[in-house]
């Protein structure tokens, strides 16, 4: 019995270590609705997500979306939590938020009309920029733009 006790204690224990990850899920694009404005989740070049200290996922139509609810939830000043975008020229894959590279162009709609794409690299950015019009942003910028909005 009590190796039966020690052996459960243990895979609960691994479970608490390994089970609460700190890496984006995937986002079921058409199904999954964003945590924020409640809509359904579509443009898989703008979806983004915070996984939280604890491992909590929640997922998001676009930046803004993800900033506004960090915002209301008090989010944004830890470290502990992780902000994820997904990267516009690879869709369905995520880079972190932090440091990627920002481009706001109106010409390229995102669901909620931030009209904010992200890349993690700044010569992607740049090269972008290089064939379209736009504004090149880091994350604080990205922030001051959300907020600025919701005034």
């Amino acid at each position: 019995m009590f190796k039966t006790s020690s052996l459960i204690l243990f895979a609960l224990a691994l479970l608490l270590i390994f089970g609460c990850g700190s890496d984006p899920e995937p986002i079921n694009y058409g199904h999954d609705e964003c945590d924020f404005c409640r809509m359904q989740i579509s443009d898989n070049r703008y979806g983004s997500e915070i996984v939280t200290s604890k491992g909590k996922v929640f997922k998001f139509d676009e930046v803004g979306c993800m900033i506004d609810f960090a915002m209301v939830e008090n989010l944004l000043g830890s470290t502990d939590n992780k902000f994820f975008v997904t990267v516009f020229s690879m869709p369905e894959t995520f880079t972190d938020a932090t440091s990627a590279h920002y481009v706001k162009n109106n010409n390229y709609r995102s669901p909620m009309g931030l009209n904010v794409m992200a890349f993690d690299r700044k010569t992607d950015a740049d090269d972008f920029l290089v064939e379209n019009e736009g504004l090149l942003l880091n994350w604080i910028e990205v922030i001051e733009l959300v907020q600025q909005r919701s005034m």
